[in-house]
Parts: C-alpha cells; structure tokens; sequence
C-alpha cells in the first residue's frame, strides 16, 4: 500500500513538473522582452491614442505591420492574448505597431462614439505616425486587421495604396454578420430550424427599425446607450463597394470554423471582388481555424468570455501553437513576399 503511493505520488509530481515546464515553454511566446519596444503617441480629432512600436532584433527596417483591431474595449495587446501572434510576427522579422483604443488603456477618448469612417482615419494617423520614424521605410509600412477591419481597412485601401493589408476574420455586411452569429447562438441552443429562421426574420426586421429608422436607444433598453449609438452607427455597413476598390497587395483571410463570420459566403464576395487574384491579392480558408485562426478543435466559441477556465491556461500553455497550423506562416511569408525590396 505504501509502494502504491509512493508511485500515484511519484506520477502526480511528474506530471506536474511537465506541465508547469509545457505552460512555461508557451509563456515565451507572450514575452516581447528581446525585441526593442517603444512607446508612440498620435493624435487624431480631439483624442491621443498610445501605442506601442516592437521591431525584431538586429533587422534593419522590417517591414511593419499595422494592428487594426476588432470589436471592443481592446487595449494594444488585447488583454495579452494578442501577443504570440505579435511574436510570431516579429520572430519572422516583421514589425508591430499597436495601440489602445480610443478610452482604453492610455488613450483618450471614446471607441464607441467612433464610426467606421473615424476608425479609418484612425488607421491613417497611425500608419503616418509610425511612417515618419528614423529608421522606417514608408514603403514597407502595411496593416493588419481583424473581424471589425472588414469595415475599416477597405476604406483606407481605397484612399491610399497601403505596402500591404492583410484581413483577418473581416464581415462584408453588418447587418448579415448579425444575423449570422445569431444563428449560430440559436443552433447551438438547440432551437428547431423552422423557428430558428422565424426568430431571424424577426429581430431583422425589428433592428431594421431600432438600428436604422428610429435610432431610438429607449427602444432597446437592455443596451447601454453608447453602445446602442456604436451600433446603430455601423448597422448599414457594408464593404461591397470597397473592396473591388482597393490599392495594394491585399490577404483576406477567414477560418473554416468561424462562428462569428459566415466565411463561405464573405469570402466569395471577396474572391469575386478582388479579381484578378494573383500572388499579391489572395483570398484563403484556412482548416481547423477559429475566427481569430485559433484551433478550432480547441478554442472555437464566438467570444472570448465563454471559455471554460481551463482553456485560459491552455491557451498559456500553446502560445503560438494555439493557433491554427500554418495560418500565422501563410501571413508573415505572404507580408515578407509583398514587402521585398
């Protein structure tokens, strides 16, 4: 009896030696602390957004990409989980500047009195910011941006003709991808297909009216007024007139899995759209990828906040690995192709 338990106990601290050394490997990829890192400030209307510039070691004017982020309160490296991605990105010798949103973290203002049009300019006061640094060729300056950036970066690429624009999880209509998540939250609840489609027909038309007539905060009560305004100042968004439009080498990029985007559909609107397609204007569905090109296998929930807490330290855990096989390779080669001298 007393052998047994020096054997369970043996296991029990072996495995947890493993799994603290499996959770530390991971760690470093959330640690940017080899790579110089300098704080950049910018200026845009009457808010002073703050960001941060990280350059990979001993490269000599790395192309840079922009961060453009999704929806939400997002600080520079979204709460953390964005830095194996940024590691990824500047252990392949590309650069990185990203910033608090308007209110968040160090940056004034407020992200939910923006409209797309403001989140444009937005991206355009950064890309000029960090354009005019020493040591920083404007030519090799481009943008990355995720699911809200749909909406965002077509705009910009209309207005300029960026080094590069790559487009992660990005929706073409607002009004679509709405309906889209719902019916995925509907399925998933185990509502009747019958009914599923009744309920969408329903709520489409009521935030018809809600979102894009009245604009009426009093009448969704349950949404908090500056939340209700972001809304109903986006509900009409749709990129269809962009896209065909924009400069650049241009990466639209979904995973198959996504529950927030209907991929299939938005990403043949933009296949359709970005013609001819070529080496520099790419559209790809990537296997086994999340709308944030996480596994899906693993991590594919519509939102954050509905991991099981194990997940968290999984996450921690993987790091770079988290993320969908070769998705991060197809964009930091296909950034390093674009951006050759």
């Amino acid at each position: 009896m007393k052998r047994a338990f020096i054997y369970a106990a043996a296991i029990v601290v072996a495995v947890s030696i493993a799994a603290v050394f499996w959770v530390l490997r991971g760690l470093s990829d959330f640690d940017l602390s080899e790579h110089t890192q300098r704080e950049i400030t910018f200026a845009v209307d009457d808010a002073v957004l703050s960001g941060t510039l990280i350059m990979p070691k001993d490269i000599i004017a790395p192309p840079i990409a922009i961060i453009v982020h999704g929806d939400g309160a997002q600080d520079r490296f979204s709460n953390g989980g964005g830095l194996p991605l940024i590691s990824t990105l500047t252990d392949a010798g590309i650069g990185v500047f990203s910033w608090d949103k308007a209110g968040v973290g160090t940056s004034t203002g407020n992200w939910l009195n923006q409209t797309m049009d403001d989140r444009a300019d937005e991206a355009l006061a950064a890309l000029q910011a960090v354009s005019r640094l020493d040591g920083i060729e404007g030519n090799r300056v481009g943008f990355l941006g995720f699911s809200q950036a749909g909406w965002v970066l077509p705009r910009v690429a209309n207005r300029i003709v960026p080094s590069f624009t790559v487009i992660v999880g990005g929706a073409v209509s607002w009004r679509d991808q709405g309906t889209y998540f719902n019916r995925i939250e509907l399925t998933s609840q185990g509502v009747p297909a019958d009914m599923i489609e009744q309920r969408l027909a329903d709520r489409m038309r009521d935030n018809d009216i809600v979102f894009g007539v009245s604009a009426d905060p009093s009448s969704s009560p349950e949404m908090e007024a500056e939340r209700f305004g972001f809304v109903a100042g986006a509900y009409w968004e749709d990129s269809t007139q962009s896209i065909p439009n924009m400069n650049g080498p241009v990466l639209a990029i979904w995973g198959e899995d996504d529950l927030n985007v209907d991929t299939r559909n938005d990403s043949e609107i933009f296949r359709e759209q970005l013609m001819p397609l070529s080496d520099i204007r790419q559209v790809v569905l990537v296997h086994n990828a999340t709308h944030g090109l996480l596994r899906a296998d693993l991590f594919n929930y519509q939102l954050p906040s509905q991991w099981p807490w194990y997940l968290q330290y999984i996450f921690l855990g993987m790091g770079q690995k988290a993320f969908a096989e070769h998705s991060l390779d197809q964009i930091t080669d296909w950034i390093l192709t674009v951006t050759e001298n």
